[in-house]
């Protein structure tokens, strides 16, 4: 058995570009479909119901496009989105909060965990439930990273201003009993470097390389793998065309099939320039 449907991979920008590039090196046969709402990013700051609707037209988007299975690439829209969303669509669905919170678990031996993730994630206290579900002797230390998304987006990571950022930020966890950090955005994987600079020792865990150990054992046992040998890429913003194909190529450095604009729930707030 053999299924060509595409994998979905959404996000609120082009941080989920970290867990496309993780179902490229884990599953080098599937086709893949992203779509990132760069028009209303950050997901952080809105509303639940806001980041509800944003990731429901997300979904409703991929399924248009016939995929098979869809992973939330990104953390604020798993931490308030995911649970309805599963239970509302009948395509299966992979949220990415789970996954990582368990490799921290296996990982910490200090029995002490760091997040820094989006301040609606944080506040939603979705990995420090799971952890402690997994294991109640863990503490689970949350911190808003906001400005970290920023820096992505911009293209600004290896900038002063984001030097500062980071270790003004990180500075609860150095030399610190936390000896595991989780990167609970999906953007932040693109500052691994910058951020292992300033913590050195400590072992930064990043959800997507689980999630998608997860989504790949999903489509094996349920004979949802393709034999395909011409994988596709195509890369969907709802805004800033531009400066989102530049980053994405440099961060896959794989053939990419389509960039391109989509308008999705009819979102006056873009700026339409296409490349």
């Amino acid at each position: 058995m053999s299924d060509n449907r595409p994998i979905g991979v959404l996000d609120s920008g082009l941080g989920g570009l970290t867990v496309v590039k993780e179902v490229i090196r884990q599953l080098p046969n599937e086709d893949v479909i992203f779509i990132g709402d760069e028009a209303r990013m950050p997901y952080g700051v809105k509303t639940h119901e806001q980041i509800i609707s944003y990731t429901r037209e997300m979904v409703q988007y991929l399924i248009s496009q016939n995929v098979k299975l869809i992973i939330f690439g990104c953390n604020t829209a798993t931490a308030n989105a995911y649970q309805k969303l599963s239970q509302e669509f009948t395509v299966p669905m992979i949220g990415i909060i789970k996954p990582g919170a368990k490799e921290a678990t296996e990982v910490t031996k200090s029995n002490h965990i760091g997040v820094i993730a989006t301040e609606s994630t944080v506040n939603s206290k979705s990995y420090n439930k799971i952890i402690g579900e997994l294991n109640s002797q863990i503490d689970v230390l949350g911190v808003p990273a906001q400005k970290f998304v920023a820096i992505v987006e911009s293209d600004e990571a290896n900038s002063k201003e984001a030097q500062t950022e980071i270790e003004t930020t990180l500075r609860p966890f150095k030399d610190s009993e936390y000896d595991t950090l989780i990167l609970g955005c999906t953007h932040f994987p693109m500052l691994k470097k910058q951020i292992n600079n300033y913590l050195p020792d400590t072992k930064l865990v990043d959800p997507a390389v689980s999630t998608v150990v997860q989504a790949k054992n999903y489509l094996m046992k349920n004979d949802l793998l393709t034999d395909n040998k011409n994988r596709t890429i195509e890369l969907h913003a709802t805004s800033g065309i531009t400066e989102f194909s530049k980053l994405a190529k440099r961060w896959l450095a794989t053939d990419i099939k389509e960039i391109s604009l989509v308008n999705i729930g009819g979102n006056d707030e873009r700026n339409n320039h296409s490349n």
